[in-house]
């Protein structure tokens, strides 16, 4: 996961999106990011702003969504 992470640091909002997607919808749960991940990429999208803030939802919508399972 740190390499994706780092990814999402520097690739553009159409990348990140696609990725993001993967992990975060079409990936088995074995290959699923934990919540501390998905949280630390929220925090980063959030701090990249403007088209990344999309995705930082999506981060918080996946996490309400495992919070409640």
């Amino acid at each position: 996961m740190q390499a994706t992470t780092q990814l999402f640091q520097t690739a553009s909002a159409g990348e990140c999106a696609e990725i993001l997607d993967f992990w975060l919808n079409e990936c088995s749960l074995d290959q699923a990011p934990d919540t501390q991940t998905v949280q630390q990429w929220q925090q980063l999208f959030q701090q990249r702003g403007n088209k990344f803030n999309r995705l930082a939802s999506l981060c918080q919508q996946w996490l309400n969504e495992t919070d409640s399972l």
